[in-house]
């Protein structure tokens, strides 16, 4: 855990703003930092807001998340589920004393004048401690899933709600809407996406996309003198799935891999992430056309991006998501979701027109012969295809601007009457 040093108290117009987070996929991070991204832009003096960046220690929740998603994603659906279960609540607080710990230290310690977190389990910790040491800090829950998100950013227990919620999509704003959740109390948000990939997105729109390729992949080189074999000529497969997720594309990949067709005809890039096993299994098949990666940084991710025709998708993270659009990569081509918390953005991308959910191996092969040019394009595919970069910075510049209109919200939350735990109004 990352704590600050206890601050006196400076200018009391000056707000400190928590902005907390922890490492446990779906990019609860990430929507941190794209918090402080705002903050920061609207705001680069901190005349407004004093951000308080807080990283929790815990490894846990990650370690429990990970290995529901990897070995046991039907029970992984099946937690989401009873999340909406007050005693499924209680136990998930009760194995997580390293969370209450670091809540517990943190309002001791801390002037806090606003907690914001992105993920649920933290939001609760913060709020039992908050009433047990009579706090009137404000709480708002940030949800970076997509649809109904699980019951934990809005629990059942009156008494471990948040004060508003920040929603990135808008049937979440619609979901909350139906839980009776005033308006005021409400945001619709945006992402912005890290430095790296908004420089790609720009440079492949200004420059020209085949100037654009080649730099970027003299950039892959600088760094992975390896990729000097990749051929900017041929059209390009990008299998990932966030940091861990990737090896989820393997029924399809190890198909691409012995496909003697495919394999000639396109470059085959893997980002396998995390994952040290997976990348092992796969770096002995590593020869002409096929480039495997581990984790890298979002400098060469990006760029990768930018140099590939279609993401072959073992997972969809909203991060993820939306960094792809803002290069501009796609259609998205999703083969496999996180059960869940990932099981609404299968519609969100089919009714944008962003991306097919193949999850059939042979139609995924299928589809991949049409995006490199062995087969003719199917009506989905061409659906999918056509006016795709238009759409996705059309949605990339609306999500920019309600990204910045963050801290107006912010002011709204901290300096508006709310409702107690007991329901009366209480001065904010």
């Amino acid at each position: 855990m990352l704590l600050p040093p206890r601050l006196e108290p400076g200018n009391p117009i000056t707000r400190r703003i928590l902005l907390g987070s922890l490492n446990a996929g779906a990019g609860h991070n990430a929507l941190r930092d794209s918090f402080a991204a705002a903050l920061a832009r609207v705001d680069p003096e901190q005349q407004r807001f004093q951000q308080v960046v807080w990283n929790s220690a815990d490894r846990v929740v990650d370690w429990f998340y990970s290995t529901c998603v990897r070995f046991l994603p039907r029970f992984q659906g099946t937690v989401f589920e009873l999340s909406s279960q007050p005693w499924a609540v209680r136990t998930a607080m009760m194995l997580s004393p390293q969370l209450l710990a670091e809540a517990s230290a943190l309002l001791r310690s801390q002037r806090i004048d606003l907690l914001l977190t992105t993920h649920p389990l933290q939001g609760l910790m913060l709020a039992r401690v908050r009433r047990a040491l009579g706090l009137s800090v404000p709480l708002v829950m940030a949800v970076p899933d997509y649809g109904v998100p699980a019951s934990g950013y809005y629990p059942p227990l009156a008494e471990l709600r948040p004060d508003a919620l920040v929603v990135m999509e808008e049937g979440t704003l619609e979901h909350y809407r139906t839980l009776g959740v005033p308006e005021d109390r409400l945001h619709l948000s945006g992402f912005l996406t890290r430095e790296s990939f908004t420089r790609v997105g720009a440079r492949l729109r200004t420059e020209g996309r085949e100037t654009a390729r080649a730099a970027l992949r003299a950039e892959v080189v600088a760094a992975h003198p390896e990729f000097a074999s990749f051929q900017l000529h041929r059209p390009t497969l990008l299998f990932m799935g966030g940091s861990a997720w990737t090896y989820k594309t393997w029924p399809v990949l190890d198909r691409v891999l012995a496909d003697p067709g495919l394999r000639e005809a396109a470059n085959v890039v893997i980002v396998a992430g995390r994952d040290r096993a997976f990348e092992a299994r796969l770096r002995p098949r590593v020869r002409d056309g096929v480039h495997v990666f581990g984790f890298v940084t979002p400098d060469v991710l990006a760029t990768l991006m930018g140099l590939a025709d279609a993401p072959v998708l073992g997972s969809l993270a909203p991060a993820t998501l939306q960094e792809l659009l803002e290069v501009g990569l796609g259609p998205l081509l999703l083969f496999h979701f996180i059960p869940g918390s990932e099981r609404p953005h299968v519609g969100y991308i089919e009714s944008q027109r962003l991306g097919l959910y193949i999850p059939r191996i042979e139609e995924m092969l299928e589809c991949l012969r049409e995006v490199v040019g062995l087969r003719p394009t199917s009506e989905a595919l061409a659906r999918a295809r056509d006016g795709f970069r238009e759409r996705a910075r059309l949605l990339r510049t609306r999500g920019a601007e309600r990204a910045l209109q963050l801290p107006r919200f912010l002011d709204q939350v901290l300096g508006a009457p709310r409702t107690t735990h007991g329901g009366e109004r209480a001065v904010g």
